[in-house]
C-alpha cells in the first residue's frame, strides 16, 4: 500500500512538472518493477483526458533522459521517440506520450496514433522468436556461377578479366585490373530477405544494399559513363568523375544521374511509390519511358515516382530515408501495413492479414538488431495482435 501511495505521489509530480531528478529516477524504478500497475493505467487515462491548455509544455529532452536510464538498466538497444511538440493534433497528449515512453520500459515503445488520438495500451502476449537480419548476400558472376558471401572470410574470392574481387570485413571490394570495354562483364549482388550488404564498385563508389534488393554492375566501367541497375533499396556514395557520369537505372522505370554525391534510392516492387533522396551534391532523376520528364534534386529533397508521374518533394524526411543504413527503423508517420512490409523484408517473413487491420500510425525509431519477439511485443501494445506460424508466416489480427 505504501508503495502505491508513493507511486501515486510521483505520478502527480510528473504531471505537474514538479518532480525532482531524484524523484524521476525513483519513478523509473517503480514503473520497471510493476509496469502493469492499475495506478499507471489510471494516470495514463487522466493525462489523456486532460484538456487544459495551461498545462506546462511537454519537455521531450527531460523524458528522453528518464527513458535512457530505463533502457540502459535493461541493457536494450535504445529506441528514440520522435518529439511530438510540432504535431498540433498531439500537443495535448504530450505528457501522455512521456508516460507511454516510461511504460515501454523492458521492450521498446513507439507512439501509436489513431485518427482520433492515442491508441490504448493493451495486454501483451508472449510470442515466438525470430532473429533479426544480418550481413549477407549472393554474388552472381557473369558466367552464371554464384558465391554466397555470408560465411566467407577476408581475402580474394575470385578474379575476373584482370579484376580481383576481395572480401574485407563484410564488404565486397573490386580492385581494378586490365578489364576493357571490349570485354565488359556484368555481375549481380543480391540480398535476400533478412540480409543487407555493402560493396565498393570498381571506380571506388560505395553502395549499401538493404534487404530484398539487387545491384547489377560491370566488372569495370568502360566508355563514357558508369551505369548500374538497382532493384529494391540502395544507398550510394559516388566517386566524383566529371568526365564519366554515374547512372542508376531503377526497375526499368527511372534513371538517377550524378557526377559525385550521396543519395538513397528506395524502389521496392511491393511499395506504392519509389523515392530518390539526396543527401548532398546534385542528381537528375528522369523517367525511362520519357527522358525529357525529369527533376533535379538539391540536398534534402526527394523525387517521388508514383506510377508514371515523377514529382519533386521539396522537404524530404532524410532521417527516415537513410535510417536503415545506420541500423535503425524510422517509423515517422508510418502506417501499420507499411511498417509490416519493412519488417517482412528484414526478418524474412511472410505477412498476412486476418480480419480488418486497424488504422494505426506510428512515430519513432527502433533498432534493427531487436529479436522479432521484442518488436511484436511492442506492437501488441496497440490495437494489433500477431500469430507466428510455421514457415515464418506472421498473421496480423485486430
Amino acid at each position: 500500500m505504501e508503495q502505491n501511495t508513493r507511486l501515486q505521489y510521483l505520478l502527480d509530480r510528473l504531471a505537474t512538472h514538479t518532480a525532482s531528478e531524484e524523484e524521476l529516477q525513483e519513478l523509473s524504478h517503480l514503473i520497471k518493477a510493476d509496469p502493469g500497475s492499475a495506478l499507471i493505467d489510471q494516470a495514463e487515462a487522466r493525462l489523456l483526458a486532460q484538456q487544459d491548455p495551461a498545462l506546462p509544455a511537454y519537455d521531450a529532452e527531460q523524458w528522453m533522459q528518464v527513458a535512457d536510464q530505463i533502457l540502459m538498466a535493461d541493457k536494450l538497444p535504445a529506441t528514440r521517440i520522435i518529439p511530438l511538440r510540432n504535431r498540433p493534433f498531439l500537443r495535448r497528449a504530450g505528457w501522455a506520450a512521456a508516460l507511454l515512453l516510461l511504460l515501454g520500459a523492458g521492450t521498446w515503445m513507439l507512439q501509436r496514433v489513431h485518427r482520433h488520438g492515442l491508441a490504448p495500451v493493451v495486454a501483451v502476449t508472449k510470442l515466438p522468436d525470430v532473429a533479426p537480419g544480418h550481413n549477407g548476400a549472393v554474388l552472381t558472376l557473369a558466367n552464371g556461377s554464384q558465391i554466397t558471401l555470408d560465411s566467407l572470410g577476408n581475402g580474394v574470392i575470385t578474379q575476373q578479366n584482370g579484376t580481383s574481387l576481395v572480401l574485407q570485413h563484410d564488404t565486397l571490394q573490386y580492385l581494378p585490373g586490365t578489364a576493357t570495354a571490349d570485354r565488359m562483364e556484368y555481375n549481380t549482388i543480391t540480398t535476400p530477405k533478412g540480409r543487407q550488404y555493402a560493396m565498393v564498385l570498381p571506380d571506388g563508389s560505395k553502395v549499401w544494399l538493404n534487404a530484398a534488393s539487387s545491384l547489377q554492375f560491370p566488372v569495370a566501367f568502360g566508355g563514357g559513363e558508369r551505369v548500374v541497375n538497382l532493384t529494391g533499396e540502395g544507398y550510394f556514395e559516388v566517386t566524383k568523375n566529371a568526365a564519366k557520369p554515374f547512372k542508376v537505372k531503377v526497375n526499368k522505370q527511372m534513371e538517377v544521374e550524378v557526377l559525385g554525391t550521396s543519395f538513397n534510392v528506395s524502389a521496392y516492387a511491393n511499395e506504392k511509390n519509389s523515392y530518390t533522396t539526396l543527401i548532398d551534391g546534385a542528381v537528375r532523376v528522369s523517367l525511362t519511358s520519357d527522358p525529357g520528364h525529369k527533376v533535379i534534386l538539391k540536398p534534402n529533397q526527394q523525387a517521388q515516382l508514383a506510377g508514371n508521374a515523377l514529382k519533386l518533394l521539396e522537404e524530404a524526411n532524410v532521417e527516415r530515408a537513410v535510417a536503415w543504413k545506420s541500423g535503425l527503423f524510422n517509423f515517422d508517420d508510418v502506417g501499420l501495413k507499411e511498417m509490416m512490409r519493412q519488417l517482412e523484408r528484414w526478418y524474412n517473413l511472410e505477412v498476412v492479414y486476418e480480419g480488418e487491420v486497424p488504422e494505426v500510425k506510428f512515430f519513432g525509431e527502433m533498432s534493427r538488431n531487436l529479436q522479432l519477439s521484442d518488436v511484436l511485443t511492442g506492437l501488441e501494445r496497440s490495437d494489433v495482435h500477431f500469430r507466428l506460424e510455421t514457415g515464418r508466416r506472421l498473421v496480423v489480427m485486430p
